[in-house]
């Protein structure tokens, strides 16, 4: 599964991910009040194509009651998952005691989702994090209450609200989660290679994967986690013109949602990751940025790859992984 990633889940990038074995991808974390209020941009984010099924939608907030009122509406855009965020660690989110926050009253959190699954016949999911931080980890007893309230699944992330994405994920307390659930538990968190996708399985016992960050720059870690886990001992690496091939489909595929002047705002940010650790990646980045039309991004790339003073292995998924 890939991740709901805030200003990153776009439709381009679901289906790029989507096209390297993805199973369930989610659009961006939309917020219930908004959608109450009539958010128009909030309700943009849940647009998705008759092509990519199954969906997923993850809805943030505070308010039980918001969620009664915004469940049906949901329900009414064809998700296939509806998803309740209780791990989200953004300041502006857990400022309104929501996402992470949600985790200091857990009371609050089953009355979420039982008023959520009582408004819906649309499966129910719940994404936690193991803890405010390290002395209040609750991820058993929060799983616990998500699932004595009706919760389909569970996906637990490995790290506390006050970690954010730093420090190591404590699969352990994924495992724990999982040990004590009769529903399905998904881990999430430190899965960067098809090694660590197995370890993860191994040591945790989980039902499946969501993959956030290791999927930024290389869409394709899904298709080598896949063919890792059926067998496959080494995975073909890929050299520098094959991920060329997969970044300039992913910009096409956004230049076909959006003008080209966004479409290349939104796209800066994937530069960065399809081209971290080639060598001398902070010229290339540089040239890009100062670039303002898909059609000198694509002479840049192209300069940068016949150079004739890089060698073939300089360009190797390897690099980038390291």
């Amino acid at each position: 599964m890939i991740a709901p990633l805030a200003g990153i889940s776009d439709y381009p990038f679901r289906l790029i991910c989507r096209e390297f074995g993805a199973d369930l991808t989610f659009t961006e974390m939309v917020s219930a009040d908004g959608l109450a209020y009539g958010n128009n941009m909030s309700r943009e984010l849940l647009k998705v194509s008759p092509n990519e099924h199954p969906i997923g939608f993850q809805l943030f907030g505070s308010n039980p009651d918001q969620f009664q009122t915004v469940l049906p509406m949901l329900e009414k855009m064809g998700p296939d998952v509806i998803d309740l965020n209780f791990g989200c660690p953004v300041r502006k989110v857990v400022s309104k005691g929501a996402g992470a926050a949600i985790l200091r009253d857990i009371k609050r959190l089953q009355r979420i989702v039982e008023i959520s699954k009582s408004s819906t016949e649309v499966p129910l999911t719940v994404k936690i994090r193991t803890g405010w931080d390290e002395k209040s980890i609750v991820a058993v007893d929060a799983a616990k209450a998500a699932e004595a309230a009706g919760v389909d699944a569970l996906t637990v992330h490995g790290r506390t609200r006050n970690q954010g994405y730093a420090g190591k994920a404590d699969w352990e307390s994924i495992a724990r989660v999982k040990e004590v659930l009769k529903i399905p538990v998904i881990g999430n968190g430190d899965v960067f290679t098809p090694k660590a996708a197995l370890e993860i399985f191994r040591m945790t016992r989980v039902d499946g994967i969501m993959l956030a960050r290791g999927v930024l720059g290389r869409p394709w870690l899904v298709r080598e986690i896949l063919q890792f886990l059926n067998g496959c001992q080494s995975t073909p690496v890929l050299n520098m013109m094959e991920r060329f091939k997969i970044l300039k489909r992913h910009y096409q595929y956004q230049m076909a949602e959006c003008p080209e002047d966004v479409a290349l705002s939104q796209m800066r940010k994937h530069f960065v990751w399809y081209t971290r650790g080639l060598p001398h990646s902070a010229k290339l980045r540089d040239q890009i940025f100062r670039s303002r039309s898909y059609t000198q991004i694509m002479e840049i790339f192209s300069m940068y790859i016949n150079n004739p003073l890089f060698r073939k292995e300089d360009f190797t998924d390897e690099t980038a992984v390291k």
